[in-house]
């Protein structure tokens, strides 16, 4: 069957390219959306004061519609092509569990790490008198969310995507580590510089491994212990 051209491109080239376009406007939705809700927690709030775990409760909930949208989309493309989610997150390359380890406890040292110091030293407020609902939001509902949608997306499809498009393995790392540390905010940067590493080192794995089960796993597991520190151990 003839496929219809658009100035020397065929009708399939035009949308895969409008597909590598669209994923600049992820982090830029994810912020649209979360720094309004900031703004407007603490114009209403008495004093202009918001208690952090209000307001990582209000911001956090109205980021899962965007954080799922997109993983929706992705999941759907996918099927475009004829790729089950399950083939798609299963490893295609041996698995190796040294390899795994050495991301897991790199990743934790360098995110935890972090997050120690930025709780010692005020960079990010502990979250106080939380209740159980709450709780369990940010170790379980959080966790699971973004450890799914945000490696489904930003080192499984983002880079796929990239690498498609003719960009070096180096490049797709980059774009996709900017891409996930901006997503997080801009308004630390420190937690900009901490997010990018993390993105470099996790894409890394998924080019060399092209396992994103691990990297779901370990995310999963970074989110947990990060959310109990500031509950628990600096709360």
């Amino acid at each position: 069957m003839r496929q219809a051209s658009y100035g020397g491109m065929t009708e399939k080239t035009a949308d895969k390219g409008k597909h590598r376009r669209d994923l600049a406007f992820f982090p830029i939705v994810f912020n649209a959306v979360g720094l309004p809700i900031i703004s407007l927690l603490y114009a209403i709030s008495p004093g202009h004061y918001v208690d952090p775990g209000t307001l990582n409760t209000v911001v956090l909930a109205s980021l899962f519609p965007p954080w799922w949208g997109f993983a929706f989309l992705v999941i759907r493309r996918l099927k475009r092509k004829g790729v089950s989610l399950k083939e798609y997150i299963l490893p295609k390359s041996k698995f190796n569990l040294l390899t795994a380890l050495l991301l897991f406890f790199l990743l934790n040292f360098l995110f935890e790490g972090y997050m120690v110091v930025a709780l010692m030293y005020g960079r990010i407020p502990p979250m106080t008198d939380l209740h159980l609902p709450q709780i369990v939001f940010f170790l379980l509902l959080v966790p699971l969310t973004a450890g799914f949608t945000e490696e489904l997306i930003w080192r499984g499809y983002f880079i796929d995507e990239l690498l498609s498009a003719g960009n070096s393995k180096t490049k797709a790392i980059i774009y996709s580590s900017v891409s996930f540390a901006f997503i997080h905010g801009f308004l630390l940067f420190d937690k900009l510089i901490v997010t990018f590493l993390f993105g470099m080192i996790a894409g890394l794995y998924y080019i060399r491994q092209r396992n994103l089960l691990v990297l779901m796993s370990t995310h999963v597991a970074v989110d947990v212990i990060s959310y109990a520190l500031t509950i628990f151990a600096f709360g």
